[in-house]
This record gives structure tokens, C-alpha cells and sequence, in this order.
């Protein structure tokens, strides 16, 4: 596992991004494995998957995202962008010499996998979405979540400074209300384990009494620590742009695409977890839409932070796909 106290850091798309790598002992694998985090989180979340990947013979390389951790916070919203983000994975290949990489995403961190695929299909050689069902935009996100799940989802709470200055008051207390395991009861994900309107605006219960928060905290308190120092750091502001600038590139989708998306035509493997009741395994049933190698496959006694709660069962199900797929 790399220190993820001392990132690498690499000037990358105009900016510095905290690299956090490992090579394997022999020669290493053709296409590097380039691990993309979600939101609220950070590379370290990735800190299980690093020794199997690595042993399965693969560079394995995990960045903060622009904004977050040990890379450079931006100024401005537009600067976090789905394509800023993806210019920054296309600069990550280009830094090691890399022509084509294997995306693996979780949770947000699924757009850049799914982005790859879309609009930098010359420097993909497999993708794989953790928790993240594939997000076409036929219209604005948030218009259509407010449609489907009323002004209190998640998407437009998370416009607003008031939610902003609520994670950042205090971030460990953010990290204990998010990061919790599911042990009967749902968690603050989906207290109704259901993908409803009311789960959809689950972000609200955060201003509720600590011990009303059902399931159990999933982080001991010295990786709890990691996350609460590290958006001590930057803020959750930086984060909350990727979901800022939904219509931003909701918009770039329609001018460059007016057509439609094209066809995903690498390998992908799309992983859902047993209680992931946001990220339901379910919509994965779209991508015969999209994508014309695909498989799926779910992780039991796991909910949507599916690598540090099963990471063992998620690691036997990477490695038996990259060696499946990329021997």
C-alpha cells in the first residue's frame, strides 16, 4: 500500500494532482489501472484494492481528484467540470507515457470512468463502474432530479452554501453521518432500503441528532481521521462543484454530442453491491443501451461503500475480470 501520507505530485492538465502508486515486483501489465474515488472521499479509499491489483501484475495508480486530499484546489467552479476532470486522467496517461488505461470509478468518481468511455474512447482499454449505474443526461440533472424526487434531493441540496458550510463545520462528524455500515435497519444512505423520493433526500437527516443515524460507522477512528483532516484542509466546497457543474456538462454532452452517445465498445464490468440501495444494482439493466461488452455482477454484505466494506470480495471480483479480460 503507498504512503498516503507523501503523494507523488505531478504538474497534470495546468495543475498539481497527489498521486498515490504502486508497481508490481516483475514487468508490469501493458494498460495501467487508474482508480478514480467518489464523493466524499478521497485516493485512500482505494487502500484495500492496491496489494491484489498490484500482485495480479498491474501499475496501479489512484489520484485525489482536483479539489480534494493533496491536489491543488481550483478557485472557481467551472474549474471542476466533467471534462477538467477527464483532461486530467487523459494528462495523468500522457505524464506516465501511457497510450490507453483500465478505469476503475466508485460512486462519482463513475463519472470519469463512464466520461472516459464516451469521449476519450482512444485512451480506454476497459472500464469498470463501482456503485455508479451509467449516467446519460437527456435533460439537465437537476432539473430531471427534481422531477423525479422533488426539490429536496440531494443533487439540489448540495447546490446550496447551507450545505456547504454544514459539511464543513465539522468533517469528522460528515464522515460519521455518511460512511456507516448497514446492519438491519438501512443506513443514512436509505433508511427505508429503497430507492425513493425520501432516500433521494437522504443529505437533509445530517442536521438530525447524531444518535437517531441508523447502521454503524464503517471507519475506525484513525481512518476516520484521514477523511475528517483532509476536507479540514480544502473544504467540501470543491467537491460539491463536481455536482455543481452537472449543467455545465450537461450542456457540453449536447453541443458535442447532439446525436446521441456513442457505443462503449471495450470491456466494462459493472459492480453493484447487495445493499446499495442508491446506487441500486438494478439500473445497471440499461446498459445493453450503451455499452456492447459488458457484464455485471453484485457484491453481497456490502452497501454503497462497497471497497472498504467487502474489500475481499470485491478484489476477488476486479482481479477475475482484468485477468479474465486483459491476461
Amino acid at each position: 500500500m503507498p504512503d498516503f501520507n507523501s503523494p507523488r505530485m505531478l504538474s497534470v492538465n495546468g495543475i498539481q494532482l497527489a498521486v498515490y502508486e504502486e508497481y508490481p515486483s516483475g514487468e508490469a501489465h501493458p494498460f495501467p489501472i487508474i482508480l478514480c474515488h467518489g464523493m466524499p472521499e478521497l485516493a485512500y479509499s482505494w487502500r484495500h484494492q492496491f496489494a491484489p491489483l498490484v500482485q495480479a501484475g498491474f501499475h496501479v495508480i489512484a489520484t485525489d481528484t482536483r479539489g480534494v486530499g493533496r491536489s491543488q484546489v481550483l478557485p472557481q467552479k467551472a474549474d471542476y467540470t466533467l471534462q477538467k476532470r477527464l483532461d486530467d486522467m487523459v494528462g495523468l496517461l500522457d505524464a506516465y507515457g501511457y497510450e490507453k488505461g483500465i478505469f476503475i470509478g466508485h460512486d462519482f468518481g463513475g463519472t470519469v470512468v463512464w466520461g472516459m468511455g464516451i469521449y476519450h474512447p482512444d485512451r480506454v482499454a476497459g472500464l469498470c463502474a463501482c456503485n455508479s449505474p451509467f449516467a446519460d443526461m437527456p435533460m439537465d440533472p437537476l432539473a430531471l432530479y427534481e422531477s423525479l424526487y422533488g426539490p429536496t434531493n440531494y443533487f439540489a441540496y448540495f447546490q446550496t452554501q447551507e450545505c456547504e458550510d454544514k459539511f464543513n463545520e465539522d468533517p469528522a462528524r460528515t464522515f460519521r453521518f455518511y460512511l456507516r455500515r448497514d446492519v438491519g435497519q438501512g443506513t443514512n444512505l436509505s433508511r427505508s432500503r429503497q430507492h425513493d423520493a425520501e432516500s433521494i433526500g437522504h443529505v437533509h437527516w445530517i442536521h438530525d441528532d447524531e444518535s437517531t443515524w441508523p447502521g454503524e460507522l464503517l471507519l475506525g477512528d484513525e481512518e476516520l481521521r484521514v477523511y475528517a483532516d483532509a476536507y479540514a484542509r480544502t473544504g467540501f466546497g470543491p467537491a460539491l462543484n463536481w455536482y455543481r457543474c452537472l449543467p455545465l456538462d450537461y450542456e457540453h454532452q449536447k453541443q458535442t454530442l447532439p446525436d446521441g452517445l456513442p457505443t462503449i465498445t471495450v470491456p466494462v464490468l459493472a459492480v453493484g453491491s447487495e445493499l446499495d440501495f442508491i446506487a441500486a444494482y438494478e439500473f445497471y439493466e440499461l446498459l445493453d443501451n450503451y455499452c456492447s461488452d459488458w457484464e455485471q455482477t453484485l457484491v453481497p454484505n456490502a452497501g454503497h461503500w462497497t471497497q472498504q466494506e467487502n474489500p475481499e470480495a470485491l478484489n476477488q471480483v476486479l482481479v477475475d475480470w482484468l485477468l479474465r479480460r486483459f491476461a
